[in-house]
């Protein structure tokens, strides 16, 4: 990363973010041979393609944001603290599929919703993410990069998510014999970065994307209190 140019602190990601909620909400599976399809379902499917009473819906006024989650999905939050690596997470959140795939006696979930929240050290403004586009890539790779047999399906590309630009990357990941398929979206907007993460097993994928999908699409984000 070229620090001297991008607006970014230094990332020290979780590794990676696919493995929710730090280490609240792991992120593996223990069934062999499952296949995920090479398509994760399109981030931009409307909120409305699952019925409302099927999601709750959580808000950061500090960070600015909410987003919509599924209901029944069991939740874990972790804020930083005062001795936490330079680049950790401000604020990471996920929901986990309690009825999904789990690993490690019940303790890891392997179909998850995650959000994260970062440091910059200045304003992002819509034009820089053209300008230091190969940066914020370099960011999105780093994310990525020590999951495990990770093929990538659908490139680094830009989107628009509720009217915050940014970037999204569709992949999947093999862990324990199991492939787990996943998008995630990197979205800057003033002092903050927003990185957020779904994912699903083989085993659950409709059931879980048909609740995934609409809630990435639910984020809005918004000016922080902070700022």
């Amino acid at each position: 990363m070229r620090a001297r140019h991008l607006a970014l602190v230094p990332v020290v990601v979780l590794l990676a973010t696919a493995f929710a909620a730090s280490t609240l909400l792991g992120a593996c599976s223990s069934n062999a041979g499952s296949a995920v399809p090479d398509q994760v379902p399109n981030g931009s499917a409307s909120p409305s393609a699952a019925p409302p009473t099927a999601f709750g819906q959580a808000t950061s006024k500090k960070f600015g944001f909410s987003i919509r989650y599924p209901l029944g999905w069991i939740s874990a939050t972790h804020t930083a603290k005062a001795g936490d690596a330079l680049g950790s997470a401000l604020l990471s959140v996920g929901w986990a599929n309690p009825k999904g795939e789990t690993v490690e006696g019940g303790l890891g979930f392997v179909d998850t919703l995650h959000l994260s929240v970062y440091g910059m050290n200045k304003p992002v403004k819509p034009v820089d993410l053209t300008r230091y586009r190969s940066d914020f890539k370099g960011i999105v790779d780093s994310m990525i990069k020590d999951l495990p047999k990770i093929s990538v399906s659908d490139p680094f590309k830009p989107i628009t998510v509720n009217g915050t630009k940014g970037f999204q990357i569709t992949y999947a990941y093999t862990v324990q014999g199991t492939r787990v398929g996943a998008m995630s979206y990197l979205l800057p907007k003033g002092s903050y970065a927003y990185w957020v993460t779904g994912q699903s097993s083989a085993a659950t994928w409709q059931a879980s994307w048909s609740k995934l999908a609409p809630a990435m699409a639910s984020l809005v984000i918004s000016a922080p209190a902070s700022q």
